[in-house]
């Protein structure tokens, strides 16, 4: 297979643990959009809205609160990733994920989403139109957090990761460390 048509099957077949945690995770972002709006629209004076308000968020809580335990279930029967099998994996950004997470640990997607905040604050020059700043902000900071959390983070992870793999492997002397 090429690599076109392994990214197109990974697509086609996420795992169903990833599935459920984006069903659930959503549904929690949805009562977050709800009390922001609900909030919103009380405060212009549209009191009316607040039965509709709880409604809409008692419902998206009973079904976060209904995907999380699917969650919960579906992760009982997945067993356990190896770190030796990360460089086996069809998705690219998924294995690229992976490796990070394994070498940094789960936190440094949120160190690099502040730090392309703040460099977007220093690139770009604030006294531009409002209209060019609402277009270039997102772009910045999306393509700076892309680039050093697919391209620089996992250029230094890839081989920190490949020297553990091999030193629990057995390294020169070809026994185990374990």
């Amino acid at each position: 297979m090429t690599k076109l048509q392994d990214a197109y099957e990974a697509m086609k077949n996420p795992p169903p643990e990833r599935l459920a945690r984006i069903e659930y995770r959503n549904q929690f972002y949805l009562i977050g959009a709800y009390v922001f709006a609900g909030t919103f629209l009380i405060y212009h004076g549209f009191w009316y809205i607040i039965p509709i308000f709880l409604f809409s968020s008692f419902i998206s809580y009973a079904q976060g609160m209904t995907s999380y335990k699917k969650y919960q279930v579906i992760k009982q029967f997945v067993p356990e990733e190896k770190p030796e099998e990360f460089e086996n994996e069809i998705s690219p950004t998924r294995k690229r994920s992976k490796i990070i997470n394994y070498v940094y640990g789960r936190h440094v997607s949120w160190g690099l989403a502040g730090t392309s905040v703040v460099l977007a604050l220093f690139v770009i020059d604030p006294t531009q139109s409002r209209w060019m700043l609402m277009l270039l902000y997102p772009f910045v900071m999306l393509s700076t957090y892309f680039a050093l959390y697919f391209g620089i983070m996992y250029w230094i992870a890839l081989p920190i990761y490949r020297s553990k793999m091999k030193n629990e492997k057995g390294g020169k002397n070809g026994k185990s460390k374990r």
